[in-house]
């Protein structure tokens, strides 16, 4: 293989076109253009429902050990200080983020950037429905994914939040 990889020079035009899309014994294949797509897509959705129900081990494994996240001007950097923010939030109140639209662009086969809309409520303490909320915010997420052995990860997330609300009697 290796050896008619190099003589493509000799081979007709639809012979070269047939070898370079084969992939020799023991190279991995990468995901396609729409699995980056649904990978990334996918662990947005994944980080509203750890971030909502406060499961750390959860939150942890959507990001890469080094991966940054910026809110508010201030940068966590790495997972220990990621869901270190995530501890912060338990405290204040009772929240649900919504996901709405996602928007991935890959990069290359195993990188790619995204923005993310999303909504978060809010609720003063009693998180017994229904619940008298308030909308916080709506923002987004600008992000950049890598894939790792482990699946999708985020590397960077942003928060720009562009609508403010303010919590009742504020």
């Amino acid at each position: 293989m290796e050896q008619l990889l190099n003589s493509r020079r000799t081979l007709s035009l639809p012979a070269m076109m047939l070898l370079s899309c084969l992939t020799p014994p023991g190279i991995a294949q990468t995901m396609s253009h729409d699995q980056l797509i649904a990978a990334c897509t996918q662990i947005n959705h994944a980080y509203a429902l750890a971030r909502d129900n406060s499961d750390k081990s959860a939150f942890e494994s959507l990001f890469a050990e080094d991966a940054v996240f910026t809110m508010q001007g201030e940068s966590f950097v790495g997972r220990d200080e990621i869901v270190g923010r995530l501890d912060l939030n338990d405290a204040q109140t009772f929240a649900r983020l919504l996901i709405t639209s996602v928007d991935i662009t890959p990069i290359d086969a195993e990188t790619a950037t995204g923005v993310t809309y999303f909504i978060m409520f809010m609720a003063a303490d009693d998180p017994t429905p229904p619940i008298t909320a308030y909308t916080l915010f709506m923002g987004e997420y600008h992000d950049r994914y890598s894939l790792t052995p482990d699946g999708c990860k985020f590397t960077s997330r942003e928060t720009r939040p562009l609508f403010m609300g303010e919590r009742p009697g504020d």
